[in-house]
């Protein structure tokens, strides 16, 4: 049976791209000298919104959304959880990588451009852009590094499902203290902490365990003390680590948006719109840095105002709805296509081939 859908992620998802592209977007604006400082979404008084903040928020809702879909896997279903993760993932992830490959291949005038061929390993794994520390040099230029963090968790999941109805709080204590360890430095992790797969398998278990504890958790009460510790170090400076900071306002951020998004939701005119770009919302993820980089490549050599960096930023949204909604009818396309159905049905079905090829010797063996 098909479980409701809570629509108040779709709000959330909208919400969390949003800022993510508005981050890039003043992150760009205020790293060019001869644009103006771009203030919206940057920085808080006690870090940045980019992976500080807003990514943390996102592996929220994914773990939150994945668990009340997934909440108990069966090893029997583990091909069918995994073939689902893989289709969501990597088919958009291919078609639009392809497509910026042959462009850079054709202007490099070489195929492999951009150094060693055994790189590209990474990018058929999606950790491209994830393992860019250890291997900057690779063809990692469609996506977000996250896009691996995902991969890893994806993969890890069913093992956080047995976890959860096992060890639920030794899991939390050890999540949680392995992130809260991170304020100290550990030269043994060469990833920067904002990255680093225990915070971000944190955050991620953090939105399965809202998903066990939502009728407490959206109380208003918890969501008014949470949100309200958000806010204040959002605006107010406090003498903690901002790495530290961050975890908390994500979490008040993401009991915030959950409330509002519960409202906001109920509202008919604007619920298509909200529903459609959480739809859009990996293909946004996906594309932001590539249309971002060519839209505001058109204006380097003129010195910005925010006003004129604010138009641009509108022309940049509407860009990237474009081209996501034009990306998701092409990947849904592919996946609809008749060779991608035969090969998911052979995946799904590889198990029981013998089967139905001895089944149909011995009906022709009695048949003659």
């Amino acid at each position: 049976m098909k479980k409701e859908r809570i629509e108040s992620f779709d709000f959330m998802r909208s919400v969390t791209a949003w800022i993510i592209v508005i981050y890039h977007f003043a992150c760009i604006c205020n790293t060019t000298p001869q644009y103006g400082n771009f203030p919206l979404f940057y920085t808080h008084a006690n870090g940045v919104w980019g992976e500080n903040t807003s990514v943390n928020i996102f592996f929220m809702l994914s773990g939150a959304s994945l668990y009340y879909n997934y909440s108990s896997l069966k090893f029997s279903s583990l091909k069918t959880y995994y073939w689902g993760r893989f289709k969501g993932l990597f088919p958009m992830f291919y078609m639009l990588w392809f497509f910026l490959f042959y462009q850079k291949a054709v202007t490099g005038g070489t195929l492999f451009y951009n150094g060693s061929p055994k790189t590209m390993l990474l990018t058929l794994c999606g950790m491209d852009g994830y393992l860019s520390y250890r291997y900057p040099q690779n063809y990692y230029f469609i996506g977000e590094w996250f896009l691996g963090a995902l991969v890893c968790l994806y993969l890890l999941y069913p093992l956080l499902t047995w976890c959860m109805k096992r060890c639920r709080i030794l899991t939390t204590l050890l999540l949680g203290a392995g992130t809260l360890a991170l304020h100290w430095p550990m030269p043994y992790f060469m990833i920067q902490r904002e990255r680093n797969l225990i915070v971000c398998l944190f955050a991620f278990w953090l939105g399965m365990l809202f998903i066990e504890y939502r009728s407490f958790l959206s109380r208003r009460w918890v969501t008014a003390c949470f949100g309200g510790a958000a806010l204040i170090f959002i605006f107010i400076r406090v003498p903690f680590d901002p790495f530290l900071c961050a975890q908390v306002i994500s979490v008040g951020l993401f009991l915030l948006f959950y409330s509002l998004g519960s409202q906001i939701m109920k509202l008919k005119k604007v619920t298509p719109f909200f529903q459609y770009t959480g739809k859009i919302s990996y293909a946004i993820f996906l594309l932001q840095h590539v249309v971002m980089g060519q839209v505001l490549g058109l204006f380097s050599k003129y010195k910005l105002t925010v006003l004129q960096e604010s138009c641009i930023l509108v022309a940049t949204f509407l860009l990237i709805y474009l081209f996501s909604d034009i990306s998701v009818r092409l990947n849904q396309l592919m996946l609809n296509s008749k060779w991608f159905v035969t090969l998911q049905n052979f995946i799904l079905n590889a198990p029981n081939f013998r089967k139905v090829c001895s089944h149909s010797d011995e009906d022709q063996k009695n048949s003659r």
